[in-house]
């Protein structure tokens, strides 16, 4: 598809914006003030951005709605991991591929919440696209057209204090892997690449990594043990940093329990909202 391009970020649903705010700062970020989407949508949420041009949120409900049913359906299972926006250079033309490959979840839609910046208040803007949710198992999934990138992209917020400058990638959890290759292939394409327990669809700076309950147990230890929540889902992501030395003190000094594995670093998704969180 012509207009599905690389990551942009990843949605992280929580119960309690406060907490989830609390334990980002624990483990060496720096949330921006959170942002309230519309009366329509009823969520709140809080970003982290990252100087590669990706970044992650942790988004909560603030008020019931049927726009955040799907939402309030997962939380009511876990905490975690569980949305996907890809970025696009035309939002209106990827929801019409996605109409003509039989997998749009209606037309693409404008939306924007405020920003509170040291010179005021500005509008960050962004056009979406989204596809059905079976049409990618595991995860909610869409496209998103940044029309102000100078608002969510804030330079005073860009160095965390970890050492992270991107997402590298996202961590899934799939008992079917060719459920999954078939599905997301209709997406991505020949970005798509099946392994004998791995699944991964090449997605510009990040890839995104679908591993079968045994692989992820191989890969990540006891941390990867399972929750009580179905797969496929998304589990976990892993940061680039500048120096592990500096994650490490910081997270030493923060009192987050951590475990080495090889040239990466592995905290436990009790210390992370739900997320396998991974620096290397």
């Amino acid at each position: 598809m012509q207009h599905v391009l690389g990551l942009d970020h990843v949605i992280i649903l929580v119960r309690d914006l406060d907490d989830s705010e609390a334990r980002m700062t624990r483990l060496g970020f720096r949330p921006t003030p959170r942002g309230y989407h519309s009366t329509h949508m009823g969520t709140a949420n809080a970003t982290v951005m990252l100087r590669n041009g990706t970044y992650f949120e942790t988004l909560t409900v603030v008020q019931p709605t049927p726009a955040n049913a799907d939402t309030r359906a997962v939380l009511a299972l876990r905490e975690g991991p569980a949305g996907l926006a890809l970025k696009t250079d035309d939002a209106e033309g990827a929801a019409v591929e996605f109409m003509a490959a039989g997998i749009a979840a209606g037309d693409a839609l404008d939306f924007a919440r405020p920003v509170e910046l040291p010179g005021g208040t500005r509008e960050a803007r962004f056009t979406v696209a989204r596809v059905r949710s079976d049409a990618s198992p595991g995860t909610s999934l869409f496209v998103c057209q940044q029309h102000t990138p100078d608002v969510v992209w804030r330079e005073d917020f860009l160095e965390q204090p970890n050492g992270a400058t991107g997402l590298a990638e996202l961590i899934g959890v799939a008992d079917d892997l060719a459920a999954i290759e078939q599905a997301y292939g209709v997406i991505f394409g020949d970005r798509v690449d099946r392994g004998e327990d791995t699944v991964t669809i090449a997605a510009d700076l990040a890839t995104i990594s679908f591993l079968t309950p045994a692989a992820l147990t191989q890969r990540f230890g006891s941390l990867a043990a399972p929750v009580s929540a179905p797969t496929p889902r998304l589990a976990g992501l892993r940061f680039a940093v500048d120096d592990l030395d500096r994650t490490k003190n910081v997270l030493r000094n923060n009192d987050v329990s951590w475990t080495a594995s090889g040239s990466s670093i592995l905290v436990a998704p009790k210390e992370a909202c739900g997320t396998l969180v991974v620096f290397s």
